[in-house]
């Protein structure tokens, strides 16, 4: 969430309020365990009283209602807290420090700093194909960039972000500026 200064105020809500707490718990956990394993670890029972308290946080959300949000959020929390607890009872092995996972475009993938952890987080990966090296993404970004269209782009725009990626072949114009 953006910071509030003197030139940028900040669109405070109170749901939005009501949230914050659980989405801080939401990424430490997902920080600590990956994003979406945690529930894929613990009983079957367990996991769908998860989601289900999410499901019911979602309505709330949608019915814009403060109280429901706040009663769910704090449900939700204590679910997260749950989870990791069984979690944790059960003998599975946190990520190791350096690596990450995101979703994007509801596909989980996982980044690791260090090659020695690739096979071991690929082994409790939804899918095994989308764990991969830092130094993977770096050569494939690298050979992304051999047509010196994205270092252009970000060197005039800086801080631009790509934000998707279409087949050119065929186009070889002249960047317009």
């Amino acid at each position: 969430m953006q910071q509030a200064t003197a030139q940028t105020p900040v669109d405070r809500t109170p749901i939005g309020d009501a949230l914050e707490p659980l989405d801080r718990v939401a990424v430490e956990m997902e920080g600590k365990w990956g994003v979406g394993r945690l529930q894929r670890l613990v009983p079957p029972d367990m996991a769908a009283k998860f989601s289900s308290a999410r499901e019911k946080l979602n309505d709330a959300i949608r019915d814009n209602d403060l109280d429901a949000v706040v009663s769910k959020a704090a449900v939700l929390i204590r679910g997260w807290q749950a989870l990791d607890k069984a979690a944790t009872e059960a003998g599975h092995k946190t990520y190791p420090e350096g690596v990450w996972s995101a979703k994007h475009r509801g596909t989980t993938y996982t980044v690791c700093l260090d090659r020695a952890d690739v096979s071991k987080v690929a082994k409790d990966a939804a899918d095994p194909a989308h764990v991969v090296t830092l130094a993977e993404l770096l050569l494939v970004w690298n050979e992304f960039q051999a047509n010196r269209v994205i270092s252009q782009t970000k060197s005039l725009f800086p801080g631009a972000t790509v934000e998707s990626v279409k087949d050119a072949k065929g186009l070889n114009d002249e960047i317009p500026f």
